[in-house]
């Protein structure tokens, strides 16, 4: 027996150790494993209508409660998939590279000086990212923008989604880099 056995006896150490691992509160929703496995998945259902950009793994839709001028999302679409970690090695290069059109269209677009990239996924747990243009006058220079979204007017929404939509028709990105060449050292 050791000394705290002695002192309280093993089955009140058993009590004890059955209080703390009880003590936990859970605070994420009851049915959040059975959302991370695609039940009731908003993305899944398609629920924001037609993308502006569809990229070969994801597609774009400008947000409709945006916070900042240029908020948009790219969700990986044709299958559920509730993490990153879920992907396979091509499917990132792809998903990536559908994430990087997306951010150049909307440089194009807005002229930002500068993007953030959020793949967060806490209230809907579809692989998606948040691509969310930063200004030179936004309220939080060299932080993250406060997540306080804001309705989008539908004229100002279809101007900006059309806006993005003829750019998307144009623009073009390497798929791959050519590796770097040295010079000879002949």
């Amino acid at each position: 027996m050791g000394p705290f056995e002695i002192r309280f006896g093993r089955a009140t150490l058993r009590r004890i150790a059955a209080r703390q691992a009880n003590a936990v509160t859970r605070t994420w929703p009851e049915d959040w494993d059975a959302r991370k496995q695609g039940a009731g998945c908003w993305f899944c259902g398609n629920q924001l209508g037609q993308p502006f950009y569809a990229g070969s793994v994801g597609d774009a839709h400008l947000e409709r409660h945006a916070i900042a001028r240029g908020h948009a999302i790219v969700i990986f679409r044709d299958r559920h998939v509730a993490d990153f970690t879920g992907l396979s090695t091509s499917e990132v290069a792809a998903y990536w590279h559908d994430i990087h059109s997306v951010a150049q269209m909307i440089e194009q677009v807005f002229a930002p000086c500068h993007m953030n990239y959020q793949l967060l996924g806490n209230s809907v747990p579809h692989l998606h990212v948040h691509l969310v243009p930063r200004y030179l006058d936004d309220p939080a220079p060299g932080k993250p923008l406060p997540w306080e979204p804001k309705p989008v007017t539908q004229p100002e929404y279809d101007r900006q989604v059309q806006l993005l939509t003829d750019v998307a028709k144009t623009i073009r990105v390497p798929i791959s880099v050519p590796a770097p060449t040295t010079p000879d050292s002949n």
